[in-house]
């Protein structure tokens, strides 16, 4: 595989990487973070809703506020390093491998996949999108068809639980 495809093959991982970074990123903006806390009130249950009441206070006054969006941070950025080593190592993997090796390619995509299923169901299945699903289908597939391979798409959709 050239060297030009592998660093447009580690673009592409990091194009999914920087997204998921971002998601966890908190940034205050009180609009946005109002919209947030009442949507939580809202769906609180009673006993929760004075302590948001508090947090929308805060908010409304210019005071510090606990980060809205908490709540819905089902991964962090360890689960966001374990991807990164998982589509590092399968990169790699395919990298060193001889053209016309379909039985090994299947072997290291299936075991990617499965890597990336157990990873975003420890993830409460957030991990994993459909804009990331694209993305990571298109890498493995593009990878894939560098090494004269054709039917990645076919094992990804099978085997993927995202």
């Amino acid at each position: 595989m050239k060297a030009e495809k592998v660093e447009s093959l580690r673009i592409q991982k990091e194009g999914v990487i920087d997204d998921l970074k971002v998601c966890i990123s908190y940034i205050p903006n009180r609009e946005n973070d109002l919209l947030c806390f009442m949507e939580q009130y809202l769906k609180a249950d009673i006993k929760d809703r004075p302590r948001l009441l508090e947090e929308i206070k805060k908010c409304i006054d210019g005071e510090r506020y606990e980060n809205p969006f908490l709540n819905y941070y089902c991964y962090d950025m360890e689960d966001i390093e374990k991807l990164d080593f998982i589509l590092e190592d399968f990169i790699d993997k395919i990298r060193s491998l001889n053209n016309n090796s379909d039985g090994q390619i299947e072997k290291i995509i299936a075991e990617t996949i499965f890597k990336i299923n157990e990873l975003h169901d420890k993830c409460l299945g957030e991990l994993i999108d459909s804009w990331r699903d694209e993305r990571l289908t298109n890498l493995i597939d593009s990878a894939c068809k560098c090494k004269g391979y054709e039917n990645a798409i076919d094992i990804i959709q099978r085997k993927k639980l995202w």
